[in-house]
């Protein structure tokens, strides 16, 4: 099994039995986003600068399962994070959070960590159904590397940061584990070497913030 990305890290773990990511589940969306826009910075093809995201350089094919969002947000000078978060998390119709998820899965698929599923009774609609020895891999490594006294790798600290925001903990990990877990990120965080960790936890955050006035404003003109 290759390595998997962050991205594709992530929406293993957070995909249901269904293969989806139910639309009130606004947490593991919007974790799902950032998972997707932190990879895309690290991978040098955007630039978070504060409130916006601005492309700088062309996807490479390689990392082709990021192009719903990284489309997006090429497609305007500099795309607002609050436009993404409005159009991904709380699109009436799902159509842009749908396609990140159906090209992640797609890969996940080519690598043998998802199986594809055909569901609906009328409209017909291809999920993805996470293989248990994937997800597996992923907590294993998380657990490996922030609860033993291994070297914390950045993607292991970026995975565990957002499984916490997404509050997914408590589905991988006892009440114990995920007590020390959330005491390793922030030791992590205020360490010499922590400032990518810290960095994360700070925009991870600030997502969040957004998403909650969001909701509020969505809410008042529904």
């Amino acid at each position: 099994m290759k390595d998997l990305s962050l991205t594709q890290e992530y929406l293993l773990c957070a995909l249901n039995e269904k293969g989806a990511i139910p639309s009130f589940s606004t947490e593991k969306r919007t974790c799902l986003i950032a998972a997707a826009l932190l990879e895309l910075q690290m991978e040098n093809c955007i630039s978070l600068q504060g409130k916006k995201a601005v492309a700088v350089r062309p996807l490479p094919e390689e990392r082709g399962y990021l192009r719903p969002l990284y489309d997006f947000v090429a497609a305007a000078t500099s795309c607002q994070t609050e436009r993404i978060l409005r159009e991904f998390t709380f699109s009436f119709s799902d159509r842009h959070i749908n396609d990140l998820i159906a090209a992640v899965g797609r890969s996940l698929e080519t690598l043998g960590c998802a199986s594809a599923s055909e569901q609906g009774l009328l409209r017909k609609k291809e999920v993805y159904l996470p293989q248990r020895e994937a997800v597996n891999m992923v907590i294993d490594k998380v657990r490996a590397e922030l609860l033993e006294d291994g070297e914390v790798t950045e993607d292991a600290a970026a995975i565990a940061v957002l499984l916490d925001k997404a509050k997914m903990l408590q589905f991988y990990f006892s009440k114990f584990e995920q007590q020390e877990l959330k005491e390793r990120l922030a030791q992590l965080a205020h360490s010499a070497h922590g400032a990518a960790v810290q960095e994360m936890l700070d925009y991870v955050d600030g997502l969040m913030a957004m998403v909650a006035i969001l909701t509020v404003t969505v809410g008042a003109t529904n």
